[in-house]
C-alpha cells in the first residue's frame, strides 16, 4: 500500500523506488535512461566524496556508459576509458585536454578527412597548430618532436590508403621526447592491434564502425591511463559532449562478437583484394596483405590475426569508372561508412576527405578514381562475384 494519500503525488512517485532485491542479475546489462540520479545523504556526491562512485546527472555518465568503458578497458588492456558522443568528439575532448593557445600539436599528414581539417583548421582558430609528417620517416617524427610537441596523433591503419606506420618505433620516440602518442585504431579494432601495449597514451575509435559493428551505434572512446582519461571524461562533460545510454548499450551488444567478425572480415577483404589485384579494370589496389603493399612485411608483424577488413582500388577511367561501378552494383552497399557485418563501398574524394584542396587530395593519395571497401561477414564469393559483374 502505498505511503501517500494524494493520487497525484502516488502518479508522481510511482516505479521510482528502489529495484526490488533479488539475487540474480541480468545477463545483458540494462539501459539506464535517466537524466539525473537521486541520493539518499548528501555526503554521498562525489564532489564532496571523491573516494566514492556515484552517478549524478546523465552527461557524466550512467551505470550503462560505465559497462562500456570497463568492457574497452577489458579490450585494450587500459586503465581507464571515457566515452564521447562520436569519434569526432573524442577527438575533440583528446586535443582540448591536451593542447592550450600557443601549443603545437604534430600528425601524420594521412588521416581521415575530419581528423585531417579538424587539426589543420579549427584547432588554428583557437590557437593551437598541427605540424604534419609523414609518419613512416621515423626521422622526420622526431625532428618534429623534439621542440615540444604536446601530442602525436596517428592512425594505426590509414584512411583511405591503409598504410602502416611503425607503432612501436613511434611510442618510442613518444618515450624519448616525453610527447604523448595518440592512436585511431577504428580500422583495425582492439581484436587486431591494441596500441596501449605498444607505450601510446591513448588507443581511440570511432565506435559506429567496427566496435558497433551493425551501423546501429555512435560514439567514439578512449582508453589510457586513469589520470589522463579522468581529464577527458571531463572535457567530455564541459563540451557537452556526451554519448546516449541506448549508443553505449547497443555497442554492448555488438563487442562478443568483435573477434568472430573481425576474422571474417580479414579473411575476406585479402580474397577481395587477392581478386582486385588480378583484374584489369583495376589500377592499383591499397590492402597490407598484398606482398605488393610497401609496409607488407612489417604489417605481417604488427597484424598477425589479419590486415584487417578495408581495402581500397583505383578504377582506370576515374570518377566515370566509379559511377558505372556504384550504379551496376547489386550486393554490396554504396554507403559512407564502414565496419559493417554488410559489404559497403565508399567514394573519399566526395566523402571522408570532401572539401580537402585538390594538391592535399593529391599528396595523400585520394584520387578521383579511388573506391573504399569495408568487406563484409558475407560469403567472400558472393562478393567477388557482385564486382565480378560490375566491373566487366
Amino acid at each position: 500500500m502505498s505511503r501517500f494519500a494524494s493520487f497525484s503525488t502516488r502518479s508522481a512517485h510511482a516505479g521510482r523506488g528502489p529495484a526490488r532485491p533479488s539475487v540474480s542479475r541480468p545477463l545483458t546489462p540494462p539501459i539506464y535512461q535517466s537524466t539525473v540520479f537521486a541520493y539518499e545523504h548528501l555526503e554521498d556526491l562525489d564532489t564532496l566524496n571523491p573516494d566514492k562512485h556515484s552517478h549524478s546527472y546523465y552527461r557524466y555518465g550512467t551505470p550503462t556508459h560505465d559497462a562500456l568503458e570497463g568492457a574497452m578497458c577489458e579490450l585494450e588492456g587500459g586503465e581507464d576509458a571515457a566515452l564521447a558522443a562520436s569519434g569526432t568528439a573524442i577527438l575533440t575532448a583528446i586535443a582540448f585536454t591536451l593542447a592550450s593557445a600557443g601549443d603545437y600539436l604534430v600528425a601524420d599528414r594521412h588521416l581521415y578527412g575530419g581528423t585531417y581539417t579538424f587539426l589543420t583548421e579549427e584547432l588554428p582558430r583557437l590557437g593551437i597548430q598541427t605540424q604534419l609528417v609523414d609518419a613512416c620517416d621515423l626521422d622526420e617524427v622526431s625532428y618534429a618532436l623534439r621542440k615540444g610537441a604536446k601530442a602525436l596523433f596517428v592512425e594505426a591503419i590509414t584512411n583511405p590508403t591503409m598504410r602502416i606506420c611503425d607503432l612501436p618505433a613511434l611510442c618510442m620516440l613518444g618515450e624519448r621526447y616525453d610527447v604523448p602518442v595518440i592512436v585511431d585504431a577504428t580500422f583495425a579494432s582492439p581484436a587486431l592491434i591494441r596500441p596501449l601495449e605498444y607505450g601510446a597514451a591513448i588507443s581511440w575509435h570511432s565506435i559506429a564502425k567496427y566496435l558497433g559493428g551493425h551501423s546501429a551505434a555512435v560514439g567514439g572512446v578512449a582508453t589510457g591511463e586513469h589520470t589522463l582519461i579522468g581529464a577527458i571524461r571531463q572535457k567530455i562533460a564541459q563540451l557537452g559532449g556526451c554519448q546516449s545510454a541506448m549508443d553505449a548499450w547497443l555497442t554492448l551488444l555488438g563487442l562478443p562478437t568483435l573477434p568472430l567478425r573481425m576474422a571474417a572480415h580479414c579473411r575476406n577483404a585479402q580474397a577481395i583484394a587477392d581478386y582486385l589485384a588480378r583484374h584489369p579494370a583495376v589500377e592499383a589496389v591499397y590492402f597490407p596483405g598484398l606482398s605488393m603493399h610497401p609496409h607488407y612485411e612489417f604489417a605481417s608483424q604488427l597484424y598477425p590475426n589479419g590486415y584487417g577488413g578495408m581495402l581500397s582500388f583505383t578504377l582506370n577511367g576515374e570518377m566515370e569508372a566509379v559511377q558505372r561501378l556504384v550504379e551496376r552494383l547489386k550486393l554490396i552497399v554504396f554507403a559512407p561508412s564502414l565496419g559493417d557485418v554488410t559489404t559497403t563501398l565508399a567514394y573519399p574524394y566526395a566523402t571522408s576527405h570532401y572539401g580537402l584542396p585538390d594538391d592535399v587530395l593529391c599528396s595523400l593519395g585520394v584520387e578521383r578514381g579511388l573506391v573504399r571497401l569495408s568487406a563484409g561477414i558475407e560469403d567472400s564469393a558472393d562478393i567477388i562475384a557482385d564486382l565480378e559483374q560490375a566491373l566487366s
